[in-house]
């Protein structure tokens, strides 16, 4: 399956650790250009697009969660520490279940292992917002996405310019398979994540509205040896936000490898 990849250099000779960049639903690679610049001289950064999302055009079918971390690990030989922003995040753990010995580490951004609310795990949207989400992306999917990019950053510091970033990157992209990507977002992925023996980092932003950052504790009880990182005043971009400690947590994490 051809994928959009980009990379930091043509050099896998660098020296440097890979770290794969997955982007959440509706978006593209392009999601982390800003943060390129702060991680470039200590990463070799594989940025793709996801299955039908961005500018990659060809998808899996059916779409399931096994068959896009598979695409996704054709385009990723080496080692790397894999790094997943909330869709990202899920199929960056399915990458590490899929092939340890390929995923150094995994780390995850406003990312939640069930983003559906059900019996025992209530730190997620409930089921009736997410089906009538479903309902008015089918509807008018322009402006479902513009509601989408609104949701992401409000109440967040620094909302209005990463608002500004989301409605220029939704506008650049004609994604190919939005409607099955968001259905990748009610399964209950928990088990996954329990499972996997590697270091991990999850962070997440203490105002967002789509992962509340009360997550933090029931995530810990499945995953009681992760590194979990609140920032207070994030919304669900706490990369774009909080971009210098971001950064420093990243390399912090990563040098402890």
């Amino acid at each position: 399956m051809k994928l959009h990849v980009e990379r930091s250099t043509g050099n896998a000779d660098s020296g440097r650790p890979a770290l794969v960049l997955l982007h959440g639903w509706g978006l593209g690679s392009d999601i982390w250009q800003p943060l390129v610049p702060l991680l470039v001289s200590h990463f070799e950064i594989v940025r793709i697009d996801l299955p039908g999302l961005g500018r990659s055009l060809e998808y899996p079918q059916p779409y399931r969660l096994e068959s896009v971390a598979a695409a996704v690990l054709e385009q990723v030989p080496e080692p790397a520490i894999w790094l997943g922003w909330s869709l990202g995040g899920l199929v960056a753990a399915e990458a590490g279940r899929q092939a340890p010995g390929r995923v150094r580490a995994l780390v995850t951004v406003a990312s939640n292992p069930s983003f559906v609310a059900r019996e025992g795990w209530p730190c997620a949207m409930a089921p009736e917002v997410f089906d009538d989400f479903v309902a008015r992306l089918d509807e008018d999917p322009a402006r479902t996405l513009a509601s989408f990019a609104l949701l992401q950053t409000q109440g967040a510091e620094g909302g209005r310019e990463t608002l500004r970033l989301l409605k220029a990157l939704i506008k650049s992209l004609e994604p190919t398979a939005l409607a099955p990507a968001l259905q990748l977002l009610a399964e209950d992925r928990r088990d996954t994540l329990a499972g996997l023996d590697l270091p991990m980092l999850h962070i997440f932003g203490g105002e967002d509205r789509l992962v509340p950052a009360a997550i933090v504790e029931p995530l810990a009880a499945i995953c009681p040896e992760a590194d979990l990182k609140n920032y207070a005043g994030a919304g669900h971009l706490p990369f774009h936000s909080h971009a210098d400690r971001f950064r420093d947590d990243l390399l912090t994490f990563a040098g402890g490898l």
